[in-house]
């Protein structure tokens, strides 16, 4: 039996290269979005000035129906926040925080949220609002 040999080709099929690219496309378009980081919740407005930092800020969000950390729940934050945030600073030391809080929330969550975040080892924390409207 004879076995034929093939012509090399002298190109480069690309068109599974552009398939992939084309998914890839598709699926980062989709899950952009969903990459926004915290809790939705409705601020109140400040006049302020934008806050900058080195790393990526830690967000705690206090809303009606709890405290998040990002966008984790935490189950019980008085009994949980303070561990949970001494074991982030374990890993990042000198995080910064930022605070959001509902408009609506009662002042006492947010100051009890506060004062949780002091006994778990923060000690600058910044309020985030909104832009007051001219």
């Amino acid at each position: 039996m004879a076995y034929r040999r093939r012509k090399l080709m002298g190109e480069i099929n690309i068109i599974p290269l552009v398939d992939v690219v084309l998914v890839l496309l598709v699926v980062f378009m989709m899950t952009a979005p969903m990459l926004t980081r915290g809790v939705d919740v409705d601020l109140p407005e400040a006049s302020s000035q934008p806050v900058t930092t080195q790393n990526e800020p830690l967000e705690i969000t206090v809303r009606e129906d709890g405290v998040y950390i990002q966008k984790t729940r935490v189950a019980d934050p008085r009994a949980d926040l303070a561990t949970k945030v001494q074991a982030i600073l374990e890993e990042q030391p000198g995080q910064h925080v930022l605070l959001r809080g509902q408009r609506t929330v009662d002042y006492e969550a947010v100051v009890v949220t506060l004062n949780l975040l002091r006994q778990g080892g923060i000690r600058q924390v910044d309020l985030v609002t909104q832009p007051t409207k001219n």
